[in-house]
């Protein structure tokens, strides 16, 4: 980014950069090395031409001790520190005030490491450069430390103690801020281990180059430590850094409790350590900024490496804020590299890329490529470079003719926004496999397309043309994921090899929209593609609610020769909603084998409690080739299947469908849900629509509702004809079935020799209004079956013809013999039918009584008393006492003739009958037996239990036998 337009706080943090590295030019004295005789054994300096040489210090051990008041190295000029060969640690320190401006050469005798300590600030011009055997460290702390021996410290200039003869172990910061440290240097080095050219400042092979100060400043300039280490970092207040390691492949160990120093890199600015074997960068910063096409490289080089060979990591670890504008930290493997690539960890509150810059992993050789993981509160990915040639992107990659595989991206953050044709990407270009892409936060937001609309922002897990690896999975966890405006959540292929799976596990999921152009659609995607023989991944979709509207699409698919994998969703609440502006794309879930593939389409589970298809929204399986179309399952509470598209050209709601030329058989849908409402031309729809065979259609409801041109059809073009295998059937179980306002319940057939499909209802109550059909039509060839079981058919009939007057039920074929069978069954017991009308004038029971049940008689020699609530009245003629129970009077109808049922039927029922018996005289109960299951009966006569001891003859009192007698209703064929 420009200053411009930098944040707040890294125009602040800018600024003291650029006012430090003015005030340390402005303090530059002439150039020269000064010693200041602290030492017991005073450094010397003697001038050879433009040669420093630096001879003399104090010996502890292995270790020299230079110090000196001034230390500077003017463009032209060479210091040589001519120590003994046995020296491994040489420690200068600058007790003055000015900072150490070096923009020649330095040198070192064998291999010992140099340590340059000036509280005051280091600058490295354009034209320093480093000679020297071993590693390399530069600070502006106050001291440098020897673990519990004592220190070698610059703002207390003590003599070294003899105890001094170990490696130093830590950098002593005391001042409230330490001075800065910039690196503008492009002088020639070397060349790379792989033949490129290097600038900047070097050091040999497999050692360290550490810059430890305030701020770090790499403007322009390069450090280079092939298969050794490069480290950056200090501290904005007192604290210790700890140095770690035996001084040849030194690291530092930042404290936690400390603010730490930014970084910055610009205008070019490279840390490389790529070689054969090894190779590391560390950044610990508050703030590291990179633009202008700087980069952090690590990884094998071109050529190089061995089966064994490992390259190190790239970590970056701020406290605050890391923000990349066209610059790159990458960590890969080269063309024909052998070895495995390092790791690259970035830990921050803030990551932010822009400006096409880059931070991954990479592989063009034979080793895998290494993982990046990202820990940040805030990760946003943003926008392309200026040409629009690369992406703003994290990655992690096999690139073409690699062989091995790609690593693994890991993101864990509170807020991820990726905008703008920026991505996260996990893909194989050969023939090793992809990576895993897995992403654990609160927010994610995809938003949009580059400026040029080539490439939707998103997350991708892929493999390329040519690839013959399996694609790597893409697992979201989140509380709420929004992709929106032709941004893309995709794990395809376009390789020989598998395509990855891609599983989101979120509370809230939108999908929302289509690119200006309306070209390219919001997508969730798990896809192979065209001319492939790679199978597709499937897609999981775990949410409380999912959103998909305004043409924006869910789904797999198949473009090849390999399987479209299937869709699952499973939710609390699912809305699919509308098209896309233009009308030309439906928002959809989708599980499809496309057109030119030759592989099956996968299929769909929906499990939800509430489903809204609305406005042209579709749920669809289908095929568009040779393979075959998937299966459609939904589980649900409740089902709104509603309207149309604008135009009213294309319906909302469920399909399962054969397209126009395929070959191959469409899948079936199950619904079970306790509500389905489908109203205002919406539909469910199994079809063929070219030479396969329709698939079928299950729906379990405890209601379901048509309204206003609503319909459920099973419709097919296919002659295909299998006995054991129905196609194009509608089979319904509900308690209540109402179609309205044209409604239409359909398996029609048309072409020659297509056979129309049957249609089962089973549904207590059953009804139809408003010019509503069920048809089981073929317009040439036999019409299907229609088999209805119900407790009750309203405003439906049975019709040869369908009249656009009535609701209908035909199965009409080519000819009236083709006719398909309409079999309409009712209970065996009407409860409409068989009612008795009971006469006004009630019967006088006193004539009805028998003589010998009269009280007093002689037959009459016992008794049988009740009394209390509900008991007998004393007296047959007197009515019952029970007060506990109150009914009201049942109003009877007038006329007995309201027996006869006089509806009209359909010839394909026969209508029960009903007799009435004759009035039988009521006869009064003289005792009671015990039944076989110990209950008590009252009865007019009992029987005689025991012949041997008559106690007495009992009345003949006969039983009534009135009631009514009830013909079962039968099903009846009608004829063909």
């Amino acid at each position: 980014m420009s200053f411009k337009t930098a944040p707040n706080w890294l125009q602040g943090l800018l600024g003291v950069a650029i006012v430090s590295a003015v005030t340390l030019y402005a303090n530059i004295s002439v150039a020269q090395i000064t010693p200041d005789n602290t030492l017991p054994n005073n450094s010397n300096v003697r001038l050879e031409g433009n040669t420093s040489i630096i001879e003399g210090g104090t010996i502890r051990g292995d270790n020299l001790f230079h110090s000196f008041g001034e230390f500077s190295v003017l463009n032209g000029s060479t210091a040589l520190f001519n120590n003994s060969l046995d020296i491994q640690n040489i420690l200068t320190r600058v007790t003055g005030k000015s900072i150490s401006n070096i923009d020649g050469l330095i040198r070192a005798n064998g291999k010992a490491n140099l340590f340059l300590l000036n509280p005051n600030g280091i600058i490295f011009g354009k034209n320093a450069s480093l000679n020297i055997g071993g590693s390399f460290v530069a600070t502006t702390a106050n001291a440098i430390g020897f673990g519990n021996l004592g220190f070698f410290s610059a703002s207390n200039p003590e003599a070294p103690s003899p105890l001094l003869t170990v490696n130093p172990n830590a950098l002593l910061f005391n001042q409230i801020a330490a001075a800065p440290i910039q690196n503008s240097s492009t002088a020639p080095a070397e060349s790379t281990p792989g033949g490129e050219d290097a600038f900047g400042l070097r050091v040999p092979d497999g050692r360290s180059l550490l810059l430890v100060g305030g701020d770090i400043n790499i403007d322009g300039g390069g450090l280079y430590a092939f298969s050794g280490r490069v480290e950056l970092g200090g501290l904005r207040s007192a604290g210790t850094v700890g140095l770690n390691g035996d001084g040849n492949n030194s690291r530092l160990s930042f404290p936690n409790s400390v603010e730490r120093s930014d970084v910055f890199l610009s205008n070019g600015a490279q840390v490389n350590v790529v070689a054969d074997n090894g190779g590391s960068i560390a950044v610990n910063a508050r703030n590291l900024e990179m633009t202008a096409e700087s980069a952090l490289f690590a990884g094998i080089d071109s050529g190089l490496g061995s089966d064994n060979s490992q390259a190190g990591n790239i970590s970056v670890h701020a406290t605050g804020a890391i923000n990349l504008n066209n610059s790159q930290i990458f960590n890969y493997v080269q063309p024909e590299a052998r070895g495995q690539g390092g790791d690259v960890n970035i830990s921050a509150s803030t990551l932010r890329l822009e400006g096409g810059a880059q931070i991954g992993t990479s592989t063009f050789g034979t080793g895998k490529g290494g993982s990046l993981t990202v820990d940040a509160q805030d990760v946003q990915i943003i926008g392309t470079s200026a040409d629009s040639q690369f992406r703003s992107a994290l990655l992690a990659e096999a690139l073409p003719n690699s062989t091995g595989d790609a690593g693994d991206i890991t993101l864990r953050t509170n807020t991820l926004l990726v905008r703008d044709g920026a991505e996260v990407s996990a893909s194989i270009a050969g023939a090793g496999k992809g990576g895993n892409l897995s992403v654990d936060a609160q927010n994610v937001q995809l938003i949009g397309t580059s400026a040029n609309g080539q490439f939707p922002s998103g997350l991708f897990a892929a493999t390329t043309p040519n690839s013959t690896g399996d694609a790597g999975d893409i697992t979201l966890r989140t509380n709420t994921l929004l992709v929106r405006d032709a941004a893309v959540v995709s794990a395809n292929t376009f390789g020989k090899g598998k395509g990855g799976s891609l599983t989101v596990d979120a509370q809230d999921v939108q999908i929302i929209g289509r690119s200006a152009d309306g070209q390219f659609g919001s997508a969730l995607f798990a896809n192979a593609q065209r001319n492939l023989t790679g199978d597709a991944g499937n897609l999981t979709v775990k949410t409380n609610t999912l959103l998909v509207r305004d043409g924006s699409q869910v789904g797999t698919a198949t473009f090849g020769a390999g399987k479209g994998g299937s869709l699952t969703v499973d939710a609390q609440d699912v809305q699919i909603i509308g098209r896309s502006p233009d009308g030309r794309f439906p928002s959809a879930l989708f599980a499809s084998a496309d057109r030119n593939s030759t592989g099956d389409a996968g299929d769909i589970t929906l499990r939800t409690n509430t489903l809204l298809v609305q406005d042209g929204a579709v749920v669809l399986t289908s095929t568009f080739g040779p393979g075959k179309g998937g299966s459609l399952t939904v589980d649900a509470q409740d089902v709104q299947l509603i309207g149309t598209s604008a135009d009213g050209q294309v319906s909302s709601g469920l399909f399962a469908s054969g397209q126009p030329n395929s070959t191959g058989n469409a899948g079936d849908i199950t619904l079970r849900t306790n509500i389905l409402l489908v109203q205002d031309g919406a539909a469910v729809t199994v079809q063929s629509r070219g030479t396969g065979t329709a698939g079928n259609m299950t729906l379990n409801a405890r209601s379901i509702r048509l309204n206003n041109n609503a319909s459920l059809s099973a419709t097919t073009r296919s002659p295909k004809f299998d006995p054991n295998i129905e196609q194009a059937r509608i089979k319904i179980n509900s308690n209540d079935l109402i179609i309205s306002r044209n409604s239409n319940i359909i398996t029609d057939a048309t072409g020659a020799n297509v056979i129309g499909g049957n249609i089962n209802i089973d549904a207590d109550v059953l009804a139809g209004f408003e010019n509503s059909d069920i048809t089981a039509n073929s317009t040439d060839f036999r019409g299907g079956n229609v088999k209805i079981n119900t407790k009750g058919i309203y405003g439906l009939q049975f019709q040869d013809i369908a009249s656009p007057n009535t609701s209908d039920i035909t199965a009409t074929g080519a000819t009236r013999e083709l006719s398909g069978n309409v079999r309409i069954t009712t209970p065996d017991i009407d409860p409409t039918r068989g009612l008795v009308e009971l006469p006004i004038n009630l019967v006088d029971a006193s004539r009805q009584i028998s003589n010998a049940c009269t009280p007093g008689t002689r037959q009459f020699q016992n008794t049988f008393v009740a009394t209390g609530r509900g008991g007998l009245p004393m007296s047959p003629t007197e009515p019952l006492q029970d007060s506990s129970t109150v009914s009201a009077w049942v109003k009877l109808r007038p006329k007995l003739e309201n027996l006869v049922n006089t509806t009209p039927v359909p010839k394909s029922t026969a209508v029960s009958t009903t007799t009435i018996a004759a009035t039988i005289p009521i006869v009064e109960a003289s005792g009671w037996v015990i039944d076989r299951n110990g209950n008590i009966k009252l009865v007019a006569q009992v029987p005689q239990l025991n012949p041997h001891s008559p106690w007495q003859t009992p009345a003949s009192c006969p039983v009534s036998q009135g009631g009514v007698k009830h013909g079962k209703i039968s099903a009846a064929k009608a004829s063909n």
